[in-house]
């Protein structure tokens, strides 16, 4: 009890911020769910069209973390100046984050539409050219077509977002997400099945669903952060030449750069790993996406109670009042790994039921109810490490993660979940025992960083 009433104020100014941000994170997960659900049942008992949406978002998630990570390093930065009233400075962050983040959409898109070729080369190289994969790689493509161009409004809504973030405003992002993602839902229905007198579009209707989804949230995200009253004074110069200045963006990129890459070599243990599963058939492919998706609906309520920790020390770091920093830490920990373990014995208990959600294919069952157990392993050292990761964001101690994550995932990650997937006859679950260590190593080194953090900044006091 004397816990509870200790740490009750931080729970509740985490909350405060987190709960619209869990929210969204909530709508982002049902729409994730949503589409895996729709296209597996538009599948039936060919796994097919689920593996080709699995695969195409794999190779477009790559793209797509490393530029939303780039946007995060705005979200400290804001809520440093915020802290102080330096409104000038928040505004002159939010103009230059403007600049940078809407080149960094259409470089993004000329990347992806770059790469296209590479994902009939990845799955012919994955199953030895033997052609096995080719009907996935045949569906993949268009899917794949229809996402790229969904990165310019993508690029919109995480500049508008974490500029909010960082001035203590998460109410408006999850409002916007919630909109779009139902939007997307109804999309979904109307053209994988083929409704409203609509042919079927199967695994290519998710993509066009998701695209105008992501547009919507753009125009009604920036619609309202520009005629809102209390903005304009963030606003007023938004177009002003004379402010893009190189110095702030480079501040920015200093920031979001390690962060990027961090989000970056995460993504691609995964990445790497969805495709690696391509050597273990559609089946396994299918297993692999349901598998992730239910990882995420762990991982997003933490990056929920991360983003509000990151606002949170941000501010303290703005107005260099240490003495709340402590507690501020342990009570994000404390609800992260509450939420963490109460659901990985949930994914134990219902690891044959949760599948039957996506598919009624009884060997993509039986592999994804083998590989939540092993998910549901991870569950501490995931959370662990997300918030960690939040804390140094928000203190703007963000170099030390570019090593942390090169030690974690491109020395143990991958190579010990290919060794034992491969050479110890683990087969896909193998991939995903992998990331038990990497996470586990992630989580031990980003703790120790934050513990050094935090007894150095409190003896500034």
């Amino acid at each position: 009890m004397k816990l509870l009433s200790t740490y009750k104020p931080y729970y509740k100014a985490n909350l405060q911020l987190a709960f619209p941000v869990i929210l969204s994170q909530i709508g982002q997960i049902t729409v994730q769910l949503a589409d895996t659900a729709m296209v597996g049942y538009y599948g039936g008992e060919d796994p097919t069209p689920l593996a080709a949406v699995s695969f195409a978002t794999s190779i477009f998630y790559i793209v797509f973390v490393a530029a939303m990570g780039l946007s995060f390093g705005l979200t400290p930065l804001v809520g440093e100046h915020f802290a102080r009233d330096e409104k000038r400075q928040v505004s002159e962050l939010l103009q230059n984050g403007v600049v940078l983040f809407s080149v960094i959409g259409f470089l993004s898109v000329g990347l992806l539409v770059a790469i296209r070729p590479l994902l009939g080369m990845l799955g012919d190289i994955m199953t030895g050219g033997d052609g096995s994969t080719a009907s996935v790689v045949e569906q993949a493509l268009p899917y794949f077509d229809s996402i790229v161009w969904s990165m310019l409004p993508i690029m919109v809504v995480c500049t508008v977002k974490q500029f909010l973030e960082g001035v203590g405003n998460t109410r408006i992002a999850m409002v916007t997400v919630i909109i779009a993602n139902a939007v997307n839902i109804l999309l979904n229905w109307v053209f994988i099945f083929g409704k409203c007198g609509l042919e079927p579009m199967g695994a290519v209707g998710a993509g066009y669903a998701t695209l105008i989804a992501r547009i919507l949230q753009a125009v009604i995200l920036t619609g309202y952060f520009l005629l809102t009253p209390r903005f304009r004074e963030y606003t007023s110069e938004l177009f002003s030449r004379s402010v893009v200045r190189l110095r702030t963006i480079y501040n920015i990129l200093k920031v979001g750069t390690p962060i990027a890459f961090q989000m970056l070599m995460e993504a691609s243990a995964f990445v790497v790993a969805g495709i690696l599963v391509l050597a273990f058939g559609a089946h396994a492919v299918s297993a692999y996406q349901i598998g992730t998706n239910m990882m995420n609906v762990t991982f997003m309520i933490v990056v929920a109670i991360g983003s509000a920790t990151t606002i949170l020390c941000s501010h303290i770091y703005g107005r260099r009042d240490f003495s709340t920093l402590r507690r501020t830490v342990n009570a994000a920990y404390m609800m992260g790994l509450a939420w963490n373990v109460t659901v990985a014995v949930l994914f134990i208990i219902f690891r044959y039921d949760i599948p039957r959600l996506f598919t009624s294919n009884e060997p993509t069952i039986e592999l994804t109810a083998t590989m939540l157990i092993f998910i549901a392993l991870f569950q501490v050292s995931d959370c662990l490490q997300a918030i960690s990761i939040s804390i140094l964001r928000g203190l703007q101690d963000v170099k030390v993660i570019m090593p942390i994550v090169i030690i974690s995932y491109v020395v143990f990650n991958i190579p010990v979940g290919y060794f034992l997937a491969f050479d110890c006859g683990f087969g896909a679950v193998g991939l995903i025992m992998g990331f038990i260590v990497g996470l586990s190593t992630c989580a031990l080194l980003t703790i120790l960083r934050v513990r050094r953090d935090v007894r150095r900044l409190e003896a500034r006091e």
